[in-house]
């Protein structure tokens, strides 16, 4: 039995479109992160009451990294994962690019009081520019990458096909001028055309589909 909690808009889209692309039998679970019952409940799962949690029978998996690459072994006839060991390692490499640079500088843009002991407004306002600043340039790189390319890695839709929908999502969310990058806009495009991505975006509610 496999149950993904999730909340929209948040980062767990990329292990709850990995699942979906698996073709693994899952429940999906949305959670009211606003909601403190809820949010009790979560934490109970998960002692760091964050989203995306992963329950395999009574096992407990978090992170959004840790639990896509799971589901891809688990899963192995979908392929999510490349098949030679460099692929493999250059798609471990953009998944941790994504939690480690892009996630961390929209959530910096997004909730800046989170990253401070100072609640001065020059201090938040300097800390969400920052964040800005290097969101909006990872996403330039990414949209560089994907010039002569139809997918992140190689040529078929991987693990790292997955978060930068969850990317793309935010972008529009805080009206970044994401329409001006036409490879990843063709690529999100591309990417929202696969059944099991639309069936997730529509779970979720998400406005991708708009």
């Amino acid at each position: 039995m496999i149950s993904l909690y999730y909340s929209h808009p948040a980062c767990s889209m990329a292990s709850h479109i990995a699942l979906e692309e698996s073709g693994l039998t899952f429940e999906a679970i949305a959670v009211n992160l606003g909601d403190e019952a809820e949010r009790v409940k979560l934490k109970k799962l998960n002692p760091k009451n964050k989203i995306p949690t992963l329950v395999i029978d009574d096992q407990v998996l978090t992170e959004n990294v840790a639990i896509m690459w799971h589901i891809a072994e688990l899963a192995p006839a979908a392929k999510l994962l490349p098949d030679s060991p460099l692929a493999r390692a250059q798609c471990l490499s953009m998944l941790s690019w994504y939690a480690s640079t892009l996630h961390i500088a929209f959530r910096q843009s997004w909730r800046p009081e989170k990253f401070s002991n100072n609640p001065s407004a020059a201090a938040l306002n300097s800390i969400r520019a920052n964040g800005r600043e290097t969101f909006w340039a990872a996403l330039q790189t990414l949209d560089k990458r994907l010039a002569n390319s139809q997918f992140v890695i190689g040529d078929h839709f991987t693990l790292a096909d997955t978060y930068p929908m969850v990317f793309y999502n935010w972008a529009l969310i805080a009206k970044y001028p994401i329409e001006t990058l036409p490879n990843l806009t063709a690529y999100k495009d591309r990417i929202i055309a696969r059944p099991s991505v639309r069936k997730v975006l529509d779970r979720e509610d998400c406005n991708l589909l708009d």
